[in-house]
């Protein structure tokens, strides 16, 4: 195997993570800096070497297009700033094993981009659920054990599911060998769809896209929060919209059965999601199930079958990697001063925490799609995506295509009422006593979450001259398709203006005025205690107990729409029945055997 940069985007963050295990702390954070600093430069080194590629036994095993370049690029800035945040501040006890685990991570990530074959993108995938796992099993909470382990069971069982897809794919066109880039395998017959059904479990699966989506928020609320901002809230997502992407334009060739499906599948995802997101009471679990509906999105977008929908869904995965890693940071920033996550504990932190409060205010506004900010470029481009594929479509089609538009917008819409709560229950409102003490974060800290910010702020606004531009539109190039039009007029930076304007008449005008006066507030004539607090968690009680929501909610949270539990119900009453059947008498087990026998000879005669 030949060593150029391809390979040591593998090698140097492997190599890295095994001498970690050897060093002091301080050591194992400089290492895992400089490997940073590093794979960034090597990454944007390669930009206009396309083409490149690793063979080993005379057998391409990675490579790189514009496709792959995409997700590694931002593979690296992601997991760059979780780095700078994760430098000072991460849970002493698991701090050594943390700086082992991150730069493996990078390393199996890069290596599921890079894979042009099978089988080593098979080995780099699995191990991206290995560590995973690891991470989870880091935490000290008392369902940490358990977290892991339904992580574990969900994301190995799609693994297995994807090799199955990978087989099916060599058996159907054996003359690619184990080729994944440019197959363009016909979707016709039985084999050709349950191979695309069994890539597709496994990208939902990564993503968090519904129905397997389920260990996401189990994950997020006891695992490191460090970790769930790396995993869950980008890279997984870069991984699974990588292998979707991959599926829909160079493996299969689509028809409007597929993109049906999981255009479908993906606006459930979004409302099924942010409606569970609306409910909770603990911030990380609010998050998770937003890192879930967000994913809705992305399927629809990339499975429209339309080009500019295509892209849309694809900028989407790097805007919600971007703005929901710059929540979860945000709120472990919160975390690591007041110890706790939960929304109804907290309230009034933006005073003690205004640069905190900044970061997570413009990634809200990001994720719930206002202009100027990434997120409402992204969704825009889905939208027209969908516009146009029901242009072309059947009655029927665009009535459908309509209806899963309308979910999309809703979703937007309940996504900001959820963020409205998020932000009043940490930083605005009345503050409790016991957090009038409360500092700003450490300085790493706010400075990644206030980088992420000010790049979600920055690809809203230059959308078009930076990441469509340099990222996204090069991909259609190597696809063999033009750059689309746009449907209607936006010009964010004209937006941005109109919004700059009154704001700063405002702020002159706050500046001029000099006689206000500051008081408290009373309620009856007295100042209220903390248990007359309006907390945000209040805002939509009455949603949890309208009917028929009452009674889904009530059957979600008792997991009955959840796939870890339906499988371990059906897989304990198959169990419980051969347990009872084998009872320990030898007569048993020789009526089992003689049955066994007539069955054989049935079959084989």
């Amino acid at each position: 195997m030949q060593l150029n940069e391809l390979s040591l985007l593998l090698l140097v963050p492997l190599v890295v993570g095994v001498v970690n295990v050897f060093l002091p702390l301080v050591l194992r954070k400089i290492l895992s800096v400089a490997c940073m600093v590093h794979l960034l430069v090597i990454t944007f080194g390669i930009y206009n070497s396309m083409g490149l590629e690793v063979r080993f036994l005379n057998v391409g095993i990675l490579g790189v297009d514009r496709l792959a370049f995409f997700s590694l690029a931002f593979i690296q800035i992601i997991g760059t700033l979780v780095l700078i945040f994760s430098f000072k501040g991460v849970v002493r006890d698991i701090e050594k094993r943390f700086f082992v685990l991150f730069p493996l991570t990078i390393a199996f990530s890069n290596g599921a981009v890079l894979s042009t074959h099978s089988i080593a993108f098979i080995i780099f995938w699995g191990l991206s659920g290995v560590v995973l796992y690891l991470y989870a099993l880091l935490a000290n909470t008392a369902n940490a054990p358990s977290s892991a382990k339904k992580t574990f069971m969900i994301v190995g069982a799609s693994d297995s599911v994807l090799i199955l897809g990978l087989l099916l794919i060599w058996l159907l066109e054996p003359s690619k060998g184990f080729g994944l880039w440019d197959i363009r395998l016909q979707l016709e017959g039985q084999l050709a769809y349950l191979s695309f059904i069994c890539l597709m479990i496994a990208s939902f699966t990564k993503a968090g896209g519904f129905p397997f989506h389920t260990w996401i928020p189990d994950y997020c609320t006891d695992s490191p929060i460090e970790s769930s901002a790396l995993l869950p809230a980008s890279l997984d997502k870069l991984l699974g919209i990588y292998l979707l992407a991959r599926m829909v334009t160079l493996v299969y060739v689509m028809n409007t059965a597929t993109s049906f499906l999981l255009m479908t599948l993906g606006a459930l995802t979004i409302v099924i999601a942010v409606m569970m997101a609306m409910i909770q009471h603990d911030g990380r679990r609010l998050l998770s199930y937003h890192a879930v509906s967000q994913v809705g999105y992305m399927i629809l977008g990339v499975g429209s079958g339309s080009i500019i929908g295509f892209l849309g869904g694809l900028f989407h995965t790097v805007n919600n990697s971007l703005y929901k890693t710059g929540l979860f940071l945000s709120l472990g920033a919160v975390n690591k001063k007041v110890n706790t996550c939960d929304l109804d504990r907290l309230g009034g932190l933006g005073r003690n925490m205004p640069l905190t409060l900044i970061s997570a205010l413009f990634c809200s506004f990001a994720i719930s799609g206002i202009p100027p900010f990434n997120g409402f470029f992204s969704k825009w481009m889905i939208y027209q995506g969908m516009v146009e594929m029901s242009s072309n479509a059947s009655r029927g089609y665009q009535v459908w295509l309509l209806i899963l538009l309308f979910m999309a917008v809703f979703g937007s819409a309940l996504t900001l009422a959820s963020f409205m709560k998020f932000l009043h229950s940490i930083f605005l409102g009345k503050r409790p006593k016991e957090y009038e003490h409360i500092k700003e974060a450490g300085f790493n800290q706010w400075v990644a979450t206030f980088v992420i910010a000010l790049i979600c702020l920055v690809f809203g606004i230059f959308a078009r001259e930076l990441p469509l531009k340099y990222f996204l539109f090069p991909i259609l190039g190597e696809l063999g398709e033009k750059t689309p039009e746009f449907i209607g007029v936006y010009d964010p930076k004209v937006l941005t203006l109109l919004f700059l304007v009154p704001f700063l008449i405002g702020f002159v005008v706050y500046l001029l005025i000099k006689n206000v006066r500051f008081d408290n507030v009373y309620l009856g004539g007295m100042e209220p205690s903390d248990k007359f607090r309006v907390v945000g968690t209040e805002f939509y009680n009455e949603i949890r107990e309208m009917q028929p929501l009452k009674s889904l909610y009530d059957w979600a949270e008792k997991k009955y729409f959840d796939i870890y539990d339906i499988g371990k119900g059906i897989t304990l009453a198959i169990t419980g029945f051969f347990r009872r059947i084998h009872s320990g008498q030898l007569q048993i087990y020789v009526l089992w055997i003689m049955i066994g026998l007539l069955i054989l000879f049935y079959v084989v005669i």
